[in-house]
């Protein structure tokens, strides 16, 4: 399947190459539980729908879509397998931050044809070197990392002629590394997020990318770029975790399938089908509205990013978080309601469940944290956040 660039039908081929990648993911779903990854299956599936390429900017064949795709995208994959969802997300929005290197560096990693990974917090050490920087650290939950090609290691930089430091990514092949696969988690088993150790590895001063910068202006530093790449328009970082809530949005939605039609055919020890009962109509319509709910919110926040208008970061973590946690909230009383059966392993609510919890655990996603940083933001006080 080949997408190609500015045909009107690149939304529906994309939803149904998620729809294949998704249910592919679904039928091997508790082997990759096992294997604590996903299978090379499931990686070339990816490959050979060309979702790996789908936010390159346009000279590099990516097909220019618009936020709601992407994230419907993500969304359709997420209503079979959220590890997938996850992988297939990551695999192709790291491509953002590539069109941010130099023309010759942006045409090296994407002709390798390497699938990229990334790890930006900044716990790396780095030295100084002629050309360039010695980067060590070992980084923990790098997702997909046994099948990337590359991967951005993040690290504190200070810049000659500054007196602060910023947040900065180094970009490593990922022979170069070592990997530690350690991944045994509860939830989003079948991400492959392994631990790394990078030891004195050299990376060129030209693929070295200032994520701090990227949040301030939207702009490559070079010229002749395409002015009208996705990522150029928007808030880098907010648009960056804009899968997070998507994803999540698709795995509610096909929790309370699997609530409905699980409930339909429920008989309780009284002889009484559970679909009759105003219990679990009550549930299904109150989670309904709340599923309603979490859609309007992500709709609002595609709005933001793609508004003219200055929105503070806070306001797009808020955002993102409260969908989350309405989601988790979903597949929580689902289950809770349900009763015992949605707790056996492999059950669809019972995966849901906990690979959303997973979700709601990534540091982008924490609640408490959202919340905090937008209060203090409405009260005046100082924040320090990306999106």
């Amino acid at each position: 399947m080949n997408v190609e660039i500015q045909s009107k039908d690149i939304r529906q081929t994309l939803i149904e190459s998620a729809k294949r990648i998704g249910e592919a993911a679904e039928a091997e779903a508790l082997q990759a539980d096992c294997n604590a990854t996903i299978s090379e299956t499931i990686i070339n599936l990816i490959r050979e729908e060309e979702i790996s390429k789908l936010i390159l900017p346009k000279r590099h064949g990516g097909p220019q879509i618009d936020f709601t795709t992407f994230a419907d995208m993500v969304k359709e994959v997420g209503y079979y397998n959220l590890s997938a969802a996850w992988i297939t997300y990551f695999f192709s929005l790291h491509n953002a931050w590539v069109a941010y290197l130099p023309e010759h560096r942006q045409k090296e990693i994407v002709q390798s044809g390497g699938l990229l990974a990334d790890i930006f917090a900044p716990i790396g050490q780095i030295e100084k070197v002629k050309g360039g920087y010695l980067v060590s650290g070992k980084y923990n939950f790098v997702s997909g990392i046994k099948y990337a090609g590359w991967v951005g290691v993040g690290a504190l930089l200070q810049k000659e002629g500054s007196t602060e430091k910023t947040m900065a990514g180094f970009v490593v092949n990922t022979k170069d590394i070592q990997i530690i696969e350690n991944w045994d988690s509860m939830g989003l088993r079948g991400s492959g997020s392994h631990t790394i150790i990078v030891d004195k590895v050299f990376v060129p001063d030209d693929l070295v990318i200032d994520l701090q910068e990227m949040g301030h202006k939207r702009e490559p530093d070079f010229e002749d770029y395409d002015e009208d790449y996705l990522y150029y328009n928007a808030p880098f970082h907010p648009a960056f975790f804009v899968g997070f809530p998507a994803m999540s949005i698709g795995a509610a939605e096909r929790a309370l399938d699997e609530f409905k039609k699980a409930t339909q055919g429920r008989v309780r020890m009284s002889g009484e089908n559970e679909g009759a009962s105003p219990r679990s109509q009550r549930v299904l319509a109150t989670l309904m509205i709340k599923l309603h709910s979490a859609k309007s919110l992500m709709k609002t926040y595609i709005e933001m990013l793609e508004s003219d208008r200055y929105v503070h970061p806070s306001e797009f973590k808020a955002i993102r978080a409260e969908i989350i946690q309405i989601c988790i909230d979903i597949s929580i009383k689902c289950t809770l309601t349900l009763g015992a059966f949605a707790l056996i392993k492999g059950h669809p609510v019972e995966m849901i469940t906990r690979d959303l919890i997973a979700i709601g655990t990534h540091v982008t996603s924490l609640y408490e944290d959202a919340i905090d940083v937008y209060g203090k933001h409405l009260f005046d006080y100082p924040t320090k956040v990306l999106g």
